[in-house]
């Protein structure tokens, strides 16, 4: 038996890195962490107290999401986070930590789309009535402030060694799920 692996899935907001995870997670039988999961929580936990700004709840999902991965890791078994890993450079600082402390042996899932189909659906959840209240300002000043990014369509992976599949989410035909499926197994059973 290998290393646990840690199944990263990773993209620009609106790739569907959250409903490729949530799936992955019940097929393969992994637990599956987002870092928007952990920051609606924190969210709800302060009671959106404006002491509790985003500027300060953000960078303690990152710590609670490498906190609870490496808990797991840990006790030898793998395990799916999910997030918008944006800045490649600090995040796998990050995760090069992790690995340093846990030793696993990472996956990367690397969300793309289309730009312009990007941008359509971050406005849509934008003004959706299931999406966290907690976003509702931070999604404004992050499209105001990142739109051409969001219309690259893809994010640059990070710089862990280990595989990366890259996935085009734009339709839902873009890709073939059973494929990512089988590597992810793969990679599970050999611990890479």
């Amino acid at each position: 038996m290998g290393k646990p692996v840690l199944v990263i899935v990773n993209g620009l907001p609106g790739t569907g890195k959250t409903t490729l995870s949530r799936r992955l997670a019940a097929d393969v039988r992994l637990p599956v962490f987002s870092r928007d999961g952990m920051y609606e929580t924190l969210f709800d936990a302060l009671d959106g107290q404006s002491n509790a700004s985003s500027l300060e709840i953000a960078p303690a999902t990152f710590k609670l999401l490498y906190y609870v991965a490496g808990s797991i890791l840990a006790a030898g078994q793998a395990v799916i986070v999910e997030g918008f890993f944006g800045r490649p450079e600090l995040r796998s600082a990050e995760f090069l930590q992790l690995q340093r402390s846990y030793d696993f042996a990472p996956l990367q899932i690397l969300c793309k789309a289309d730009g312009g189909v990007l941008v359509e659906r971050f406005l849509a959840r934008m003004g959706a009535v299931e999406r966290h209240v907690g976003h509702q300002h931070s999604d404004l000043e992050w499209i105001e402030r990142n739109k051409e990014r969001l219309l690259q369509g893809r994010l640059t992976p990070l710089a862990l060694d280990g595989q990366i599949i890259e996935v085009d989410t734009t339709t839902p035909d873009s890709f073939d799920y059973e494929h990512v499926l089988q590597r992810v197994q793969a990679a599970l059973s050999q611990g890479i």
